[in-house]
C-alpha cells in the first residue's frame, strides 16, 4: 500500500502565530495610521490660536515646553478670550490636584492676559490642566500651545546650552584681509537638547559690507549663518553673534575681528593669547591679560577696554588707553565693574596719519558679586541689546493652513523698557501692526500675535519685527517660512445624525471594533484548527471501508483489500438455509444449450451480487453448493446468463485466490462449476 504521511501540526501552528502577530501589531498600527511620524518633535506647525474652539491657551514663550530643567524657574503664559461671559478667575492645577496658580479678576473681563512661574521638581511627563471660571458659573477648560505640539510638558535632569562648532580661525582666506577680497566664514552652532536656538548679530557700524545669510535659523536646534563681503575701507571690524535657548545661563557668543588692510600698506594685528578660555570670577578679583602684535608701521600704544557688547564701542568700559608699544601684558582690575558677562577688548595703534588701528577681542569673562541678587527666573535672558525670539512659524515648519498664526517676543534690553510707538510688524513688507495682538508679559516684554485675515498665498513668506527701547538701542529681526499647496482632499469630518465627528476619532473606533472582533473570534478559530488535528480525515488516495447502504454495487478497482471486505460481508448472507432450499430444491434442468459463448469460470463466479438483491424466487449464486446433489442435472444450467450484471463480468477475475480467508465454501461451488464445464465439453466433442 502506498504511505499515507500523517498531518502534520506546523500549518496550526503557524496560523496561530499569525493570529497573535495580527493581534499585538494592531495598537502600532493605529499610532502609524494617526502619526506621519513617531518623534513628536518632528510634527507639522499646529500651534493653538485663541478662538471659540480654543478659548484658553497656556504657553511657554522662551523655553522648550518639552526639555524643562529640574529645578530651573520658568515663566507660563496664560491668555484667554470668552464671547458670551465675563472671567472670574483662573486656576491652574497638576494631574494630581495640587494647585500651581490661583487669580482672580475683579472687573470680569471678556478677555485676559496674565503670566505666572513654574519649577519642575522631578524629571518625567508633568500635565498642567487650567481652568478659566465664568462669571454666571462654569468653566472652560485650557490647552497647551507650542510648536511642536507637545500635550503637556516634559522636565529633564539637565538641559544642556546650545554651543558653536565652529571656529573663526576657518576664515577664508583669513581675519586678516586687503581691501577688495572677498571674506567668508561660515558660522555653525548645535543644541544638543533640540532647543530652539535664539541668535543675534552685530556688527561695527562701518561694517554694512558684511552680509548673513541664514541657511538654518535654529528652530530645529542647529544655527548656520555665512557671513559673507568686500570691504573697500581698511579698518578692524568688530563681530558679534549671541546664542541661548531661553535659559539666562545659556547665553554664548562669538566674537571675532576682521582687519582689512590697504594694497600697499597694512594696519596693526593684534591677538589676545590671554586668557583663552572663559574666565569667572568674584568683583573686586584681578586677571592677567596677555597678547601679541605686528604691523609694518611702528605702534605707539595699546589701549584696553570691558566691553558687554562690542558692537557698541560707546557702551565700553576704558580700562587703560595708554599702554606703552613696549607692553604686552597687564593686571585687570574688576572692582569698578557690575556683575554681567563681558569681552576684554584690546587696540593697537599705529604712527600713520590717520592712525591705523588693529583690535582684538578675548572670551568671554563673567563677573559677579555675593551681593547679587539672583533672578527670579532662569529664563529671562537679559542682554545689552534688544531681542526677537521665538519666532514662529519657522522655516522648518510644514505649513498648509493659508491662515498660519505669525507670532514672537520681543525684549528690551538690560535696564530698559519697551517704546511702543517704535514697534513695527511686517508681513511680506506690508504692515500689520494695527491687526497684531500684543500680550504684556512686563514692560520690558511683549507677546506679538498676528492672525491673518486673508488667505496666504502658497510659497516663502518673510516677517520682520523692529523694536526700540527706551535705552534707544534698536533691532530688526526678520524670518521666512513656506506655506506648501493644501492637498486635496475630503473633509476631516463625518456628519453622522447631524453630528460633526472627526475622521481619526471614527478611525479609532472602526479599528477598536475590528481588533475587539478579531479578539473574539480568535479562540474559536484557534480550536477549531486543533479539533482537525484530532479528528478523521478522509484521504482520496485510498477507498471507503464499506460500500454506502444505498448502491446494489460500487465499481472499484480490482485491489484485493476491496474485494476482500465486499466478499467478507457477503458471506453471512451466503449461509441462509432459506434460500437454499427455495432454488435447488424444485431445480429442474432443461435441455442442454451448447453454446460458445456460455460464461467461462472466471465470468461466471461472481456471485456476491446476486446475494445483495434478496429474492426467494432467483436463483442466488451463494445457493449453488447443493449443485454436488445431481451431477446429471449440471449441464441443463440455462439461468446463469440471465442473472449476471454487466459489473462483476468485469471486475471479477482475480476473486477465486485460495489466500483470501473465509472463501472455502465458494471455493468449492467453483470447483464442482469447472468440473461439469469440463465434462459438458467433453460429451460436446465429436467421437
Amino acid at each position: 500500500m502506498p504511505r499515507i504521511n500523517a498531518p502534520k501540526k506546523s500549518e496550526q501552528r503557524t496560523i496561530i502565530n499569525i493570529s497573535f502577530f495580527i493581534l499585538l501589531s494592531i495598537p502600532l498600527v493605529v499610532f502609524g495610521l494617526l502619526q506621519d511620524s513617531f518623534d513628536t518633535r518632528n510634527r507639522a506647525f499646529e500651534d493653538l490660536e485663541l478662538s471659540d474652539e480654543n478659548p484658553c491657551i497656556i504657553s511657554l514663550p522662551h523655553v522648550n515646553p518639552y526639555t524643562l530643567e529640574v529645578g530651573k524657574t520658568i515663566t507660563i503664559q496664560v491668555d484667554a478670550r470668552l464671547k458670551n461671559s465675563g472671567i472670574s478667575g483662573l486656576e491652574i492645577t497638576d494631574s494630581s490636584g495640587i494647585s500651581i496658580h490661583q487669580e482672580s479678576f475683579e472687573d470680569s473681563p471678556l478677555e485676559i492676559g496674565t503670566s505666572f512661574t513654574y519649577t519642575p521638581e522631578k524629571s518625567g511627563m508633568i500635565d498642567i490642566l487650567g481652568m478659566v471660571r465664568k462669571v454666571e458659573g462654569g468653566s472652560v477648560a485650557c490647552k497647551i500651545s507650542s510648536p511642536f505640539d507637545v500635550k503637556g510638558l516634559r522636565a529633564v535632569a539637565n538641559n544642556l546650552s546650545p554651543e558653536f562648532t565652529s571656529k573663526v580661525t576657518d576664515s577664508k582666506p583669513s581675519q586678516d584681509i586687503k581691501t577688495e577680497t572677498t571674506y567668508e566664514y561660515t558660522l555653525t552652532a548645535e543644541d544638543k537638547d533640540g532647543d530652539r536656538i535664539n541668535y543675534f548679530y552685530s556688527f561695527t557700524p562701518r561694517a554694512d559690507w558684511l552680509k548673513p545669510t541664514i541657511i538654518e535659523d535654529g528652530s530645529s536646534g542647529k544655527l548656520t549663518i555665512k557671513f559673507k563681503g568686500t570691504s573697500e575701507e581698511p579698518a578692524s571690524y568688530l563681530a558679534n553673534v549671541f546664542i541661548h535657548d531661553g535659559y539666562s545661563k545659556h547665553l554664548r557668543s562669538q566674537s571675532w575681528v576682521i582687519s582689512v588692510s590697504p594694497a600697499e600698506n597694512d594696519i596693526p594685528i593684534i591677538k589676545i593669547i590671554n586668557p583663552v578660555e572663559s574666565l569667572r570670577l568674584d568683583s573686586g578679583n584681578t586677571f592677567k591679560t596677555s597678547w601679541e602684535s605686528s604691523d609694518l608701521n611702528h605702534i605707539t600704544k595699546y589701549q584696553l577696554f570691558m566691553a558687554k557688547n562690542i558692537a557698541d564701542e560707546n557702551s565700553w568700559i576704558q580700562i587703560d588707553n595708554n599702554i606703552p608699544y613696549n607692553q604686552t601684558s597687564y593686571t585687570v582690575p574688576t572692582s569698578n565693574l557690575s556683575s554681567g558677562t563681558y569681552k576684554l577688548v584690546a587696540k593697537a595703534i599705529d604712527n600713520r596719519t590717520p592712525a591705523g588701528i588693529g583690535t582684538a577681542v578675548s572670551p568671554e569673562i563673567v563677573i559677579s558679586k555675593t551681593t547679587d541678587i539672583e533672578d527670579k527666573n532662569d529664563d529671562d535672558v537679559v542682554m545689552e541689546i534688544p531681542q526677537v525670539t521665538n519666532m514662529s512659524p519657522s522655516s522648518t515648519d510644514e505649513i498648509t493652513n493659508k491662515r498660519t498664526t505669525i507670532k514672537a517676543t520681543i525684549t528690551a534690553s538690560n535696564g530698559a523698557t519697551i517704546n511702543n510707538d517704535s514697534i513695527s510688524f511686517k508681513v511680506d513688507g506690508i504692515d500689520v501692526l494695527n491687526k497684531v495682538k500684543t500680550n504684556k508679559i512686563s514692560d520690558s516684554e511683549y507677546t506679538l500675535i498676528y492672525q491673518p485675515q486673508e488667505d496666504l498665498t502658497a510659497g516663502v513668506h518673510k516677517a520682520e519685527i523692529y523694536l526700540k527701547d527706551s535705552s534707544e538701542k534698536e533691532i530688526t529681526k526678520g524670518w521666512d517660512f513656506t506655506i506648501t499647496e493644501e492637498k486635496t482632499e475630503d473633509s476631516d469630518s463625518f456628519n453622522i445624525f447631524g453630528y460633526s465627528v472627526a475622521k481619526k476619532t471614527v478611525m479609532i473606533i472602526g479599528i477598536g471594533i475590528f481588533a475587539i472582533s478579531i479578539a473574539l473570534v480568535a479562540p474559536f478559530v484557534i480550536a477549531s484548527i486543533w479539533k482537525e488535528d484530532k479528528s478523521d480525515k478522509s484521504n482520496s488516495k485510498l477507498p471507503s471501508s464499506l460500500p454506502s447502504e444505498e448502491e446494489s454495487y460500487i465499481q472499484q478497482s480490482s485491489e484485493m483489500p476491496e474485494v476482500k471486505e465486499m466478499i467478507e460481508s457477503a458471506v453471512p448472507q451466503e449461509e441462509s438455509t432459506e434460500h437454499k432450499k427455495d432454488v435447488w430444491d424444485s431445480y429442474t434442468a432443461p435441455t442442454p444449450i451448447i453454446e460458445p459463448e456460455i460464461p467461462q469460470p472466471s465470468s461466471e463466479i461472481p456471485t456476491v451480487q446476486p446475494i445483495e438483491v434478496v429474492e426467494p424466487e432467483m436463483p442466488q449464486p451463494a445457493e449453488i453448493p447443493t449443485l454436488q446433489t445431481t451431477e446429471a442435472v449440471a449441464p441443463e444450467i440455462p439461468e446463469p446468463i440471465e442473472i449476471p450484471t454487466p459489473q462483476t463480468t468485469e471486475e471479477f477475475p482475480t476473486i477465486p485466490e485460495p489466500e483470501i480467508p473465509g472463501l472455502e465454501q465458494l471455493q468449492s461451488i467453483n470447483d464442482q462449476i469447472v468440473q461439469q464445464t469440463q465434462e459438458e465439453q467433453t460429451n460436446s466433442t465429436p467421437q
